[in-house]
């Protein structure tokens, strides 16, 4: 069943809006905690990691929730109704500095956090399920991925260009990065997510017939572990997003205190978003030549290819910039890759078990995103400690900016190899998913 342009671009602005919020979380929200806000490194780190325990039990329930949902509007869209008009909310929130003590501050940063935490699962559990929904044909559930994922990439791409020249706009002094800047920024893309996330959810329609075999909880999650093609999906996404995350929660450390320049940060974070709204129009026809598995393999190397030229780019901004491109290049073949496969890896989960589970798939996979969030910044706030880093310094002492250095290309390496290690067992070829889709249409 072929889409619109239309309904296309309306899907793609479901991440457009969401990634416009999980680029600022990443990027910003951790040095605002730390530099603005007054936190240690390591309590900040410790706010992602505990907002991820808590959707540790969150994201998984709620696509299990909204799979066995059933109303007029749909399965999905309900819940996106619902969550986008807070989630843009709490977001702009996390970026308010209240001039309260060191325990209040903490107590803010948490509550914010968490509930923009459930706000975005909210959205984001049901929208990533939609596609199974708006159409069962596999090469239009790649194209409705390449969709959503130039939307993230755009998103990031307009974020890192303007947020610093919004931050430095919008301060006291129309110059330095203080607290009215960083809250200007917040409601600015506050606003966008909102916006966008509508779009998404007034622009599109549930016209497939949802299954009545769906689950119980218990069972789908059961049904996972037998699901080898899913299981690879989730590691990869774990790693390959931790490697995303990571760099763009320690770009600006790295653009401030090792480079010693803020105006490095957009340069770095800009080059990455730009490849992939290029790279996007080509990564469906790559896929169908390639294959899911060896498009995985050639992203996971375009990590350690980027890993590596940050280590011999020392200072040298040429090689900085081509480092940044390969990291393009990694978002420009995964993420499309992993929205196109979900639906894919959902049929193939209900061929194998009889137990059909796609919200519950989506939601695990968003959860695996979202602990290389948090695992990513309190590792950068484990790192920053570890490296004697101190917010109170404008300049780092010898031994923190070059632990900054070696960081910032290790760290890339060790996520890119692991993510192709992980990726290999992957076994569901175009030509298995094509009798998988027809035995489950014999079926029903």
């Amino acid at each position: 069943m072929k889409l619109s342009i239309r309904e296309r671009l309306c899907y793609g602005c479901g991440d457009l809006g969401s990634q416009f919020a999980y680029n600022l979380v990443t990027t910003y929200l951790m040095v605002f905690f730390t530099n603005i806000l007054g936190l240690s490194s390591v309590a900040a780190g410790t706010i992602f990691l505990i907002a991820t325990a808590f959707d540790a039990i969150n994201d998984p329930v709620m696509g299990s929730i909204a799979d066995h949902t059933k109303t007029k509007f749909g399965s999905y869209r309900p819940f996106m109704m619902a969550a986008a008009i807070p989630y843009g909310i709490f977001l702009a929130l996390c970026f308010v500095a209240p001039d309260w003590s060191y325990g209040g501050k903490m107590a803010w940063a948490y509550i914010v956090y968490l509930l923009y935490v459930v706000f975005s699962t909210m959205f984001q559990m049901p929208y990533g399920s939609l596609s199974n929904l708006m159409t069962n044909d596999i090469k239009e559930r790649t194209v409705l991925g390449a969709f959503r994922d130039w939307g993230a990439n755009l998103a990031g791409f307009l974020l890192n260009m303007f947020a610093v020249s919004i931050i430095t706009r919008f301060s006291a002094d129309g110059q330095s990065m203080d607290k009215s800047g960083y809250l200007a920024l917040g409601i600015i893309v506050g606003i966008c997510c909102i916006v966008f996330t509508m779009i998404a959810t007034y622009g599109t329609k549930e016209r497939i017939q949802p299954e009545k075999n769906i689950a119980k909880f218990s069972e789908s999650l059961k049904s996972i572990t037998k699901n080898k093609p899913a299981l690879c999906i989730l590691f990869m996404v774990f790693f390959i997003n931790s490697f995303v995350a990571f760099r763009s929660a320690f770009t600006p450390y790295y653009a401030l205190y090792y480079l010693g320049s803020e105006n490095m940060i957009p340069v770095i974070l800009t080059t990455m978003y730009t490849l992939p709204l290029l790279g996007l129009l080509f990564v469906p026809k790559l896929i169908e030549v390639m294959g899911n598995r060896n498009m995985f393999i050639v992203s996971g190397a375009c990590a350690i290819i980027s890993g590596i030229l940050s280590l011999a780019a020392r200072t040298n901004s040429v090689i900085i910039v081509l480092s940044a491109i390969f990291g393009g290049l990694t978002l420009s073949g995964v993420f499309a890759n992993i929205w196109g496969c979900m639906p894919n890896v959902a049929d193939y989960g209900e061929w194998k078990t009889g137990v059909r589970a796609p919200g519950l798939i989506y939601g695990l996979a968003t959860f695996a995103i979202k602990l290389a969030v948090a695992l990513s910044a309190y590792l950068v706030g484990w790192l920053l400690n570890w490296a004697h880093f101190d917010t109170a310094l404008e300049m780092q002492d010898s031994f923190t900016t070059q632990f900054i250095y070696a960081a910032n290309g290790i760290l890339p390496i060790i996520f890119g190899i692991i993510g192709i290690l992980l990726i290999l067992p992957y076994n569901l070829t175009n030509e298995k998913i094509e009798q998988v889709k027809e035995e489950l249409a014999r079926r029903r």
